[in-house]
Parts: C-alpha cells; sequence; structure tokens
C-alpha cells in the first residue's frame, strides 16, 4: 500500500500584495506579488517559487538517484527560467528550462541517464502542467 504524505505552511496577509509564509518550525518568509503585476520590490514572488520548486526538485531527485547508482557528485551547479505567457486568454507557466553543471569523476554515460530519468520522473514535475526541460553540462 502507497503512503500519503503531507506537506504544510501557513500564510498571514500584511499589506496589499505582501505576506509572511510559515513552515512550522521551519524557516518562515515574506513574500509578495511581483512588481510586474503591482508588487513591491525586493520579495520573493509566488512566480519564482514556483520555478524554484523545479530547480531545488531537479536537484534533490537526481542527488537520490545518483547516491543509488554510486555516482561520486563533485559538484552540482544550476539556474532554472521559467516562461510565463497568456494561454487561451490565461496567465501560465508554459516552459522552465533548468540548465544543470555536474562535476563528477564517475561515468558521464551513466550520470546523463540519470539527468533524463529526472526529465521524465521528478515529483514536483509531474504535478505541474508546465513543459520542464534539464539542459545538462556534465564535466
Amino acid at each position: 500500500m502507497e503512503k500519503s504524505f503531507i506537506f504544510s505552511n501557513t500564510l498571514k496577509w500584511k499589506d496589499k500584495y505582501q505576506a509572511s509564509m510559515f513552515f512550522g518550525d521551519k524557516a518562515n518568509f515574506e513574500f509578495a506579488t511581483p512588481p510586474e503585476f503591482h508588487g513591491p520590490e525586493g520579495f520573493i514572488s509566488p512566480e519564482e517559487l514556483f520555478v524554484a520548486s523545479a530547480n531545488a526538485c531537479s536537484l534533490t531527485t537526481f542527488i537520490a538517484k545518483a547516491l543509488k547508482a554510486g555516482i561520486n557528485l563533485i559538484s552540482y551547479e544550476s539556474s532554472a527560467e521559467g516562461i510565463l505567457e497568456k494561454v487561451d486568454g490565461q496567465l501560465m507557466f508554459t516552459q522552465i528550462t533548468i540548465k544543470s553543471r555536474i562535476k563528477t569523476d564517475s561515468d558521464k554515460e551513466t550520470v546523463r541517464k540519470i539527468v533524463e530519468q529526472v526529465e521524465q520522473g521528478a515529483l514536483v514535475f509531474n504535478s505541474m502542467k508546465t513543459n520542464i526541460t534539464i539542459e545538462a553540462t556534465i564535466d
């Protein structure tokens, strides 16, 4: 039988387009609508969190699969960019591109196959409508 997991957070509205998000006894932060949508400067936006979630899931899924495969990871860095545009009259993310740089002294073809597995089956990716691609450079 499959387990189910619950992840939760709480938010509290502060002013206009700004609020605080709390994760129990973990970190909390203030966020706001991005300036493109009349929010104040200097805050993380839900849109940025959406793209960051895909980027973070890419890393954590890669790490899990690489460890299982016995890959010796020397370093991993990535950047992510999401494209938000109108589709059928509604704004939505149509593409997220994750550019990762992976350094390893293990078999590079095995690492490339793991990247492909991540692209096809990372948990957060599977939960999004957005097309997500990973452009990996493996050194």
